[in-house]
């Protein structure tokens, strides 16, 4: 069974630093969660690697 990332149109995963870290990023998409719901917005978050 393919991973659910691997599933999902453009979507893939990204290696973000050490685990310790993660709440950063969980934080960020909740705040993008609560401001989508609030606001009735489709933000998002796009990260370009130059």
């Amino acid at each position: 069974m393919p991973a659910l990332a691997d599933r999902i149109p453009r979507l893939r995963d990204v290696f973000a630093g050490r685990h310790v870290n993660a709440h950063q990023a969980e934080s960020l998409v909740a705040d993008l969660i609560s401001v989508n719901r609030r606001y009735e917005a489709h933000a998002r978050l796009r990260v370009i690697v130059v």
